[in-house]
This record gives structure tokens, sequence and C-alpha cells, in this order.
């Protein structure tokens, strides 16, 4: 049997650079002192105290005494239990957000909603590095009021970065203004010449992308200019029509919720972008993916890894409720209809309480 502590320092270094996660590179070095030695301790920079955005009323550069200038990171995780060799019972896996706190545990979240978990165990007993784990997303939370369009919050900020050391952090102001701050700045600047109030923002090839109510797509550079990914979609903007992004396999999918399931009118359509035409395709099938619409990020995932028999479904809020929109049905129902998905979110399955316990 090889003996993986001897692996040579630099395919040790080559199969890092390969973990894209900093819980992954957590994992990797506690296999052994070797291994742990041959990469750096991963540097966690959250929380990342902020400056004032322009319009604040404060001449406080940093405000480390308040929560509302602060940006934290919270990843996603498809929880499963170890697998041994005679396994015979199929465990339902737990998808879940978690954020770390000061003290070095972490909190748990609802990985759509805004809400956190209350769970009558003491999770911080938890030792996810003993589970199968996978981290399919990462989100940023702004700890500070942004503007509201047509009753709909932006929907995020993101944070590109070169290694572990933060470069730009993109959101929107006060007054609902794309504001960026770079690596090295003591201020927002203004994101010029583009229009306010866009839907969503994510990364995609590793910058800041935005979308506004026609679907028009742009990518911000690292000097504050503003490149164009796709054309509008749609020629404006509808009462209840929100529209969001999600990076998927090299490619940026654009997901389009119009409508309100008590209507019975509620449709939702998906997009690829076509780089080269920069403008969005319509997808019919979205094969194994299934998309995650939330109520402040959203994100994709295989229906294999979430223990489901196949994709091509978007799960998503709706007034308060979750809701599952068939694309080849073009038909949407409530996730209490379908037991087996809903019990992904809630309740913790029996093997993570018995670990809590």
């Amino acid at each position: 049997m090889a003996d993986w502590t001897m692996l040579p320092k630099e395919l040790l270094q080559l199969i890092s650079e390969k973990l894209n996660s900093e819980f992954y590179r957590i994992r990797f070095r506690s296999v052994c002192s070797t291994w742990r030695f041959s990469i750096p301790k991963p540097y966690n920079p959250f929380p990342f105290y902020l400056p004032q955005f322009p319009d604040s009323s404060s001449s406080s550069i940093y405000s480390r005494d308040s929560d509302i200038h602060k940006l934290d990171k919270h990843n996603i995780f498809i929880l499963k239990p170890p697998t041994t060799p005679n396994q015979q019972t199929l465990y339902r896996p737990w998808l879940v957000r978690i954020s770390p706190t000061s003290s070095g545990k972490f909190n748990l979240w609802h990985p759509l909603s805004r809400n956190s978990l209350n769970i009558p165990y003491d999770s911080s007993v938890l030792d996810i590095s003993q589970l199968s784990v996978f981290d399919i997303a990462q989100m940023y939370d702004l700890s500070t009021p942004v503007a509201v369009f047509h009753g709909e919050e932006f929907m995020g900020s993101v944070a590109t970065f070169q290694g572990e050391e933060i470069l730009d952090i993109v959101t929107q102001g006060y007054s609902g203004e794309m504001v960026m701050l770079r690596h090295g700045d003591d201020s927002w600047k203004q994101i010029p010449n583009e229009a306010h109030f866009y839907h969503d923002i994510c990364i995609f090839k590793g910058r800041p992308c935005l979308a506004d109510g026609t679907g028009r797509t742009v990518m911000i550079g690292s000097n504050l200019s503003v490149h164009l990914v796709a054309e509008p979609v749609y020629g404006g903007y509808l009462y209840g029509d929100i529209k969001i992004m999600v990076e998927y396999e090299s490619e940026l999918l654009l997901v389009h919720k119009q409508g309100y399931h008590h209507r019975g009118d509620l449709r939702i359509d998906v997009f690829r972008v076509d780089q080269k035409e920069k403008k969005w395709l319509r997808l019919a099938n979205l094969g194994d993916t299934v998309v995650f619409f939330g109520q402040c990020h959203s994100f994709t995932a295989s229906a294999l890894d979430l223990g489901f028999d196949k994709g091509n479904f978007v799960i998503h809020f709706n007034n308060n409720d979750m809701s599952i929109f068939h694309l080849d049905q073009r038909q949407n129902s409530l996730l209490s209809d379908y037991p087996d998905y809903l019990k992904l979110f809630w309740p913790p399955p029996e093997w993570i309480i018995s670990r809590c316990l």
C-alpha cells in the first residue's frame, strides 16, 4: 500500500492549488504533519471592515464599533455522513449555510433565506471535518442597509480574490448607485455611467458582473471600466419580476422569475450567455443541474450530490414559502408537496442530531 505521507512536496503543492475552498485546504492539512507543513495555514480575512459609503453622515473611515460596516463570508455545504464499506442505510444529505464566529465556532443558517437555524441541541460540537462535505457555494453578507427597488432588495455583494487576499468588493450604495472598494483604497468609488437598481451581482471569470431588470449584463474591471457581457433579453421591468445570475461549470446563467404562485401565473426561464454574440440563449433543459433561487443569494448543485434522481428544476422562495418549478413541465408547486426534497433543508437528519447530543 502506498504511503501518502511520502508524496513529493512539489506534487502536494500542485494538489493544493486545485483546492478551490479554504475548507478543502483545511481538510488537506489535517491528513498528516507532512501535508500540514506542505502548504501554509489558510488565512481568513473575515469579518472585513469597510469604509463608510460616500453619502454616509459619519466622518469615521471605519466603524469597528458597529455591525453595519463589515463583510462576512458564508459557505453553503452539502453534508453527508462518512461512508463505510458495509453501510446499508442510505442517509439523506443536509444542505446548510455556515458562517464562522469570532470565538472560532460557527452559526448555522437556512441556505436560501436570511434566517438562522434555531436547533434544540448544541451544534457547536458538530465536527464537520469528520463528515463528507461538498462546498458548493459562497456568499458575502454586507451588514449595511441597501436600496430597495419596487419592493425587491438588491441581491448581495461580491468580492474578488488573488489567492486569499481580497482585491475588490462591489455592492450597492445607500442611494442605489453601484460602488467598488478596490484593494489599497480607503474609500468607495462609484462605477461610472451605469444606471441604478441592478437586480443581481455575481462573480464570473474572476470579475464582478451586474444584471439589470432587462437582463443587460456588464462586467466591471479593476479600473472601474464597464464591459458588456450580454444585451437585454427583455424590454423592461415588471412588478414581481426578478433576475439572478449564477456561474456553473464556466457558464454564466441568468434565471428570470415572473409572476406569483397564488395567482397561478408564476414562470421561470433560464438563459445561458453566448459570450461571443453577447446575448442570452434560453435553455430548455438543465440536465443534472438544480438551481437554488434564494432571498438574497443563489447557487447551483448537482442532483446526484443532493441525492435526487434527476435535476432540471429550480427551488425558490415565493411569498416566504419554498416552491419548486419544473422546467420540463413549466409547472410550479409548493416544495411541501415533495417531502423528500423538503427534507434536504429541515429538519436536520438524524445522523446530524446524533453527533450533537
